[in-house]
């Protein structure tokens, strides 16, 4: 036997009794440090406050494609700062260009719908007309809406409803400019990401590795892993349900199919963005006697695109995560109401973050016992004796987390 003890992990009564062996003058230091500590995390946080979400979109961005970016910059010979201009000329082309210009013209139609949807506010009868003239059921919808409105003060009625509604829309248009400036500082951010990479693993490594308990290559997989499987999951189910809803709107011969597409596209990031594409083109097409496609353009949205939502988001996110499919509704529904856009991913994240240190947790105490047992058994630690050390050992694996 040696005469040095094993190292034993960090328990309560040890923390309480060097808390209990320092000085006054040694606590005050400690305090002064940890307020100090504080007061520069809440500084640098003002800081960077302005700019929080550029740099989560930007850090998402760089986990994303950084196996693309790997291949770049070892086919250069690991220069990092070449591959990291190619992957941002190829960012800007691919994505900041299309983006921008679709932007813009969705900005310059905004202003024409509210005009189309003035002119209906301030004479609502053809829609009634038009509801009057729905087969077989047109009658009775006709009479059930005559009963519960007034026709003579239904535009007004309307009106109210619509007018918030529009200003929320025209300040969505002035916030396009303010849109592509995020997406410059965006690109500016990531390049820093790709360039200083590997050095920004290494620190949230070691952050990690302080804080989580011994777990911090899980975490790591699960950030990586999680955050591509969300952004796969959203992208694809965005081109998909704008791909979908395009043969919708073909086949129903409404003009503009390729904007209406990328409308969809667009507001398809959210579970129910694309009701609010497709409900307007059909009480359009209602309006303008198309009743037939009118009720085909409802059917195919409410069917096939929703459908498109509720298979291939889940399926795509479930693929590269370990939530369950249930946790990954939760973690999207709950992460978007809680943070916004930024919670498609964040929601997922955290509850797979969680999940993994939950389940470390569970795992501690069977390994703690395992390793215990092993150490005996190779004589490294002397087995507890009858008497007093047989009840201090069991006192004090009972006062052990």
């Amino acid at each position: 036997m040696t005469d040095t003890p094993p190292r034993t992990p960090l328990d309560r009564n040890t923390a309480l009794n060097f808390a209990r062996s320092l000085s006054f003058n040694e606590r005050l230091d400690l305090l002064l440090r940890i307020l100090f500590t504080a007061a520069v995390a809440v500084g640098c946080y003002y800081i960077v406050e302005p700019f929080l979400t550029a740099i989560l979109i930007a850090a998402i961005l760089s986990v994303v494609t950084w196996p693309l970016f790997a291949r770049i910059r070892n086919s250069l010979g690991h220069a990092a700062t070449p591959a990291a201009f190619l992957m941002i000329t190829a960012i800007i082309v691919v994505i900041l260009i299309p983006l921008s210009v679709l932007l813009l013209v969705v900005a310059q139609q905004i202003p024409k719908a509210v005009t189309l949807v003035a002119d209906w506010v301030r004479d609502p009868m053809p829609i009634l007309q038009a509801v009057k003239d729905t087969p077989y059921v047109g009658e009775w919808l006709y009479e059930q809406v005559m009963t519960a409105i007034d026709p003579s003060t239904l535009g007004h009625t309307i009106e109210q409803i619509i007018q918030p509604a529009t200003q929320v829309v025209l300040g969505t248009a002035l916030n396009v400019s303010n849109g592509l400036v995020q997406l410059a500082l965006v690109t500016f951010i990531v390049f820093f990401f790709y360039r200083d990479g590997a050095w920004f693993s290494d620190r949230i490594a070691t952050m990690l590795e302080r804080v989580s308990g011994g777990i911090q290559s899980e975490i790591l997989d699960i950030l990586t892993n999680t955050t591509r499987s969300v952004v796969l999951g959203i992208v694809g189910t965005a081109l998909c349900q704008g791909v979908v809803a395009g043969i919708g709107f073909w086949i129903a011969g409404v003009p503009g199919v390729l904007l209406l597409s990328s409308a969809v596209c667009i507001v398809s990031v959210v579970p129910i963005g694309p009701p609010l594409v497709w409900i307007p083109v059909a009480i359009w097409l209602y309006t303008k006697g198309e009743v037939g496609m009118a009720l085909f353009l409802c059917a195919w949205g409410s069917i096939v695109v929703a459908l498109v939502d509720n298979l291939v988001r889940p399926l795509l996110i479930a693929r590269g995560s370990t939530l369950p499919m249930g946790l990954v509704f939760l973690g999207v529904f709950g992460g978007v109401i809680s943070f916004g856009f930024l919670g498609l991913i964040l929601g997922p994240l955290l509850l797979a973050i969680g999940m993994a240190m939950f389940q470390a947790w569970l795992k501690y105490p069977v390994h703690r016992a395992e390793a215990a047992e092993a150490a005996e058994a190779s004589g490294a630690i002397e087995p507890p004796s009858s008497g007093t050390t047989s009840g201090t050992a069991s006192d004090d694996r009972t006062n052990a987390p």
